[in-house]
């Protein structure tokens, strides 16, 4: 099974719903509508993308899905919600800078 590096360094079984509700999200906000249909195919696509760069027993991290999930919603025509879903990943891996 695919596994992914957290930022915190945890390792982790790979989970497409996990993308599936990033990418609802990120859609939501977006105010743009997609089905589940779409969600299974775009968590699909990201899967197998990674599967083949990296193996059925690979090793991934959260920044490389983050790249192949904004790919992915470019080539289906999301453009919108890939810009989304990018600026959201930026926001929650940057920390807050202090005054």
């Amino acid at each position: 099974m695919l596994k992914v590096v957290k930022r915190d360094g945890r390792i982790v079984d790979f989970d497409p719903d996990r993308i599936k509700t990033s990418v609802a999200n990120s859609a939501r906000d977006s105010e743009i509508q997609i089905t589940e249909k779409e969600l299974k195919l775009i968590a699909n696509s990201v899967e197998k993308t990674i599967n083949r760069v990296r193996g059925e027993n690979g090793i991934t991290s959260t920044y490389e899905i983050r790249g192949v999930v904004v790919r992915a919603l470019k080539d289906m025509g999301y453009r919108n919600i890939a810009k989304d879903f990018y600026d959201h990943s930026k926001v929650v891996r940057e920390p807050e800078k202090k005054s």
